[in-house]
């Protein structure tokens, strides 16, 4: 959703809330008031529509963000014990296969995950019968194969997911044009009804009919995810509204910019593959047509 659109669904809703909250008022032109049940209910629709349009591509990053941590933090797992071993054992060329930390594994790109999470999987199976007093059981080595094979099958983004954007912008672009019409050729011609009796109702009518400027930015959160202790940024930690189908990524300098089409105040959470606690910040202020900047640090889980 554009800057412009997002405009006009702030509209629309300063428009509903002020009739809604004068029933007495709107009740004395039946009209006016069957018409804001009407732009109610598409107003309601289009709030969906936006959420489906970011869920169409957030939607399947967080669930490959989900199955690449249950695949890595197997083989963080098998691999950390297989290290022991060979560590145990003076096997170098092992331990070296399997040298793996949480950074790397969660900094990897997401094409080594695959193979990288095979690579553990193979070293450990053709140790497994020594790797029994490590906790390397057939089970586990069959979980991670498992989780390996899962996130091989998630790691494209589907291409269903476009067309499916596509589809529910054009929804929107729909939606829109029926607000905007039920507003100028309906209810903006019956509001005058009130103008002599409920002059105060009409006059602030009026002026929720404003289309305020949504500037040049988009309504968004950005900012830096930094490791509480070095300074350093994080990459990869997913940054959601919780309850919200928004959703970001931060990249290799930890920087992310998320997009939330509907101005409020949200609880944004913080979410890492591995390595560090999960933050939750409450009481986030997004306006519209401004940018609203949220840093934060993350701190790492004991090693």
């Amino acid at each position: 959703m554009n800057a412009r659109y997002e405009a006009k669904l702030s509209m629309y809703n300063a428009v509903l809330t002020h009739a809604e909250a004068n029933p007495t008022i709107t009740s004395t032109v039946p009209a006016f008031a069957t018409q804001a049940t009407t732009l109610r209910s598409i107003y309601n629709d289009l709030v969906a529509a936006a959420q489906n349009e970011a869920q169409a591509i957030t939607g399947v990053t967080m669930d490959k963000a989900q199955v690449r941590k249950a695949a890595t933090d197997l083989a963080l797992q098998v691999s950390s014990a297989v290290f022991s071993f060979a560590a145990a054992t003076s096997n170098n060329t092992l331990k070296e296969q399997v040298n793996f930390t949480a950074t790397d594994l969660r900094n990897m790109r997401d094409e080594m995950v695959v193979p990288i999470c095979n690579n553990i999987h193979n070293a450990a199976t053709a140790h497994q019968a020594s790797l029994v007093p490590y906790g390397v059981s057939n089970g586990l080595l069959s979980d991670l194969a498992d989780a390996t094979e899962e996130y091989a099958a998630v790691i494209a983004t589907p291409r269903n997911a476009v067309t499916q954007r596509t589809s529910y912008s054009e929804t929107m672009k729909n939606l829109f044009k029926d607000a905007d019409a039920l507003l100028k050729l309906q209810m903006d011609k019956v509001a005058l009804q009130f103008k002599a009796d409920n002059p105060e109702f009409y006059t602030a009518y009026k002026q929720n009919r404003i289309i305020l400027d949504a500037a040049t930015s988009a309504t968004q959160v950005t900012g830096t995810v930094t490791d509480s202790e070095t300074g350093q940024p994080i990459a990869n930690v997913t940054v959601q509204v919780v309850d919200e189908p928004y959703t970001a990524t931060t990249n290799a300098t930890g920087e992310y910019v998320l997009k939330v089409p509907v101005p409020g105040t949200y609880t944004i959470a913080f979410t890492v593959l591995a390595g560090y606690n999960n933050k939750t910040q409450t009481a986030v202020v997004v306006t519209l047509g401004q940018t609203t900047t949220l840093n934060t640090t993350l701190v790492p889980l004991p090693v």
